[in-house]
């Protein structure tokens, strides 16, 4: 490119502080909180509401921030803990900054790691709205003197709306540029679903955008036709991304965006190729009348209007589907320090702007999350 353009990292993650939910809940909830022990054999693990995580084993929380680890570092330990094996920039504001700056990152969208995991075992709507407001005070103190630089994101739950509805208000007022929600909920009840209209009423008045980001699910929700590959980490990896595009999916069944013509949403940490797909195919049933969803306009128009895709920057087809669905649409995101992406997010990322016209690889780079998220 002729000049370096703005580089924003539309999904990048933090790993909260150890005792952030200890100090960040209300007093009355506090003897509830997420904590981490330690088990007979002293391996880690995570405590919710005074229960043991049933889905994370124990003596793996210092692979959470392992991003460019070997298989080998990935195993149970004892020696091994969450804060002490964080990589550089992962707990620390300042050295984040830092991070950016070697990088030649601009901004850094963050989003939290133990908060995707814990509300797949939470089932009590209190409790839950309770964990969201600690973490969202949290995040928005943990970034306030970035400069800017580290934007914070709120966590909301959709088993509480009219709670959701306060907290996103509250958040927003913060710092909070706007807010997700996990793809699931307990209460089994579709995004799209009016019951979650006051919500989205909220997200249009405060002009912030909502999202869906990927986070542990209950295993009674997860669709397992198979029963040979419940361990097999690579294959539900790669089929993680489902639960995301379902539920965005749902916007579309009810309405949604005619009912809130200024609602944005983003689908996050789900690739983004696939979406060229979904165009099609949503347009080609819109236009069996027997199929149609009862829709102002055809699906298209509101992916090209009210919605943005995060894409990995390794998504080889993204340069071609900019054509396609257009090239305001889309994001980069690094995931550090996740272990389900590479360490080299950088290289890929300037290999994929490098085949894409200068004026939509500068969009992709950091202008399209820049103009959504006012920042």
């Amino acid at each position: 490119m002729s000049q370096k353009p703005l580089v924003i990292d539309a999904d990048g993650h933090i790993l909260e502080a150890a005792d952030y939910a200890e100090k960040y809940l209300e007093e009355k909830y506090r003897s509830r909180a997420i904590r981490i022990r330690r088990d007979g054999d002293g391996l880690e693990f995570l405590e919710y509401d005074g229960k043991p995580a049933a889905m994370l084993p124990h003596g793996i929380l210092h692979t959470l921030g392992a991003m460019g680890c070997e298989p080998a570092q990935l195993a149970p330990s004892k020696e091994k803990s969450y804060a002490g094996s964080a990589p550089f920039g992962s707990m620390s504001m300042k050295e984040r900054i830092e991070l950016l700056d070697k990088e030649g990152i601009d901004k850094a969208i963050l989003y939290p790691t133990i908060g995707l995991l814990w509300e797949a075992e939470v089932e009590d709507p209190e409790i839950t709205v309770a964990y969201c407001r600690a973490y969202n005070r949290w995040i928005a103190d943990f970034c306030r003197d970035s400069g800017g630089r580290l934007i914070p994101i709120a966590h909301l739950s959709l088993l509480d709306i009219p709670a959701a509805v306060v907290e996103l208000e509250r958040a927003v007022k913060d710092g909070c540029r706007g807010a997700f929600v996990a793809p699931f909920n307990h209460a089994r009840r579709a995004h799209g679903h009016p019951d979650h209209d006051p919500l989205f009423a909220k997200f249009q008045e405060l002009d912030v955008p909502f999202a869906i980001h990927p986070t542990f699910e209950p295993v009674s929700l997860m669709p397992r036709r198979f029963t040979e590959l419940e361990r097999a980490i690579w294959y539900h990896q790669i089929m993680a991304c489902h639960a995301c595009q379902i539920a965005f999916t749902t916007l579309f069944s009810f309405g949604v965006f005619d009912k809130f013509p200024r609602l944005k949403t983003v689908v996050l940490e789900s690739g983004a190729g696939w979406i060229g797909y979904w165009v099609d195919r949503m347009d080609a049933l819109y236009e069996v009348p027997i199929n149609r969803a009862q829709l102002k306009n055809p699906p298209s128009h509101y992916i090209r209007t009210q919605c943005w895709f995060s894409a990995d920057p390794d998504e080889r087809a993204i340069a071609g589907l900019a054509k396609f669905i257009g090239d305001d649409r889309f994001f980069w995101a690094s995931d550090f320090p996740h272990s389900d992406h590479g360490r080299e997010y950088m290289k890929e990322l300037h290999g994929l702007l490098g085949r894409m016209p200068e004026p939509a690889a500068a969009k992709l780079a950091g202008r399209n999350v820049a103009e959504l998220y006012g920042i």
